[in-house]
């Protein structure tokens, strides 16, 4: 990280070895972008976040002696283009957690935090320079797990493993709006691969509102969180297993990754979808990174018998101007196929056909 204060630790009698130390980092990310079919018409709009989405953090750490650490991390994020608090609102909606490091036992964190999906499978999403259909495997992270306990492994021959249990609070039915989640990777210099899998029971319940998957869930970006049938009627379950990684060869790193997501609705009804995701990211120059990448998703309703199917293609150029601070134009074209009925590119309104498009061109800061 750039930036980084050293505070001295202030405790009386605090013994010699001991050490604080507090970092503050962010980024700072947009640009603009060009719609083809925002429900018909074309849309040129300022964009937040078209490199990455923006956020302020802190973070930090004091040495306790033999091998422990106490440890915290409070990051927010917020739109640039109007300076709003992203995540609802929230003040530190990204990360807010606080835990006890351990050379040999791990790491065990409190608070708002990633699941095993996110920590292991979404850096394969994140160098597609797209998202999935809906973000329905969160591989973006739009779904963070608040009152939840989280435990890391010590990494032992290039493995290391993740479970997460947030709590969803509700008197009388430990079940109600919590998340379960569980993840293992490995890592050597050129090959990278893991699993991940994360169940959340009735998330955002009205009888657990502020339980371990709250209003994130209800987020319009989310397409899949209401039945295809009654749209008011939300998910008594989502399960998500996915597997995947990197391989490097020479300059350039290629990724994979497959995802399952089952959703099973309030009203008995369900949808399984499947995520098959490909990607490449050459590094041709040190200054100059080319990506490209394919995401196909096809989905299967069991009531209304329909299957829904969406591809869709992604290209970046990334040159970055110096260490912190880089800019990017990306493409990304989607076709919805099957019985699917429109594109809808994340983060953007639906087309209004099976054809949609959008051009993008921003800069990053980091610091």
């Amino acid at each position: 990280m750039i930036g980084a204060v050293a505070v001295p630790a202030m405790l009386a009698g605090a013994q010699v070895h001991a050490q604080s130390k507090l970092e503050i980092y962010g980024l700072i990310s947009g640009g603009v972008g060009y719609l083809t079919n925002q429900g018909g018409p074309h849309n040129l709009e300022a964009l937040s976040g078209t490199n990455q989405n923006p956020r302020i953090g802190f973070r930090g750490q004091e040495d306790l002696g033999g091998g422990s650490k106490a440890i915290f991390n409070l990051e927010n994020g917020f739109n640039v283009m109007t300076g709003a608090a992203a995540q609802n609102g929230r003040l530190f909606g990204r990360l807010s957690y606080v835990g006890l490091s351990n050379t040999d036992f791990g790491t065990l964190t409190l608070g708002r935090q990633y699941e095993a999906v996110k920590d292991y499978l979404g850096p394969v999403v994140i160098a597609s320079n797209g998202v999935h259909i809906g973000d329905n495997d969160n591989g973006y992270n739009n779904l963070r797990a608040q009152n939840s306990v989280k435990y890391i492994s010590p990494t032992f021959s290039n493995f290391n493993v993740t479970a997460l249990y947030g709590f969803g609070e509700a008197a009388g039915d430990a079940s109600i709006n919590r998340v379960m989640s569980i993840g293992s990777g490995y890592k050597s210099e050129r090959f990278k691969w893991a699993v991940a899998y994360t169940q959340m029971d009735t998330p955002n319940s009205s009888k657990s509102p502020d339980g371990a998957m709250s209003n994130d869930y209800a987020s319009s970006l989310l397409i899949f969180n209401k039945s295809a049938v009654n749209s008011t009627i939300g998910v008594r379950k989502q399960r998500i297993a996915g597997t995947g990684g990197f391989y490097t060869v020479g300059n350039t790193d290629f990724g994979v990754m497959y995802s399952n997501v089952k959703y099973d609705y309030l009203d008995n009804t369900k949808l399984t979808l499947q995520n098959l995701d490909l990607n490449l990211v050459n590094h041709f120059t040190q200054a100059l990174n080319l990506g490209a990448s394919y995401f196909y998703t096809v989905g299967k309703y069991d009531t209304i018998n329909t299957n829904p199917k969406w591809h869709q293609f992604n290209f970046q150029a990334d040159y970055f101007l110096s260490k912190r601070t880089d800019v990017a134009i990306t493409y990304s074209y989607q076709i919805a196929a099957g019985d699917a009925k429109n594109a809808t590119i994340f983060g953007f309104p639906s087309s209004s056909d099976k054809h949609q498009g959008v051009l993008m061109i921003g800069m990053r800061h980091v610091f």
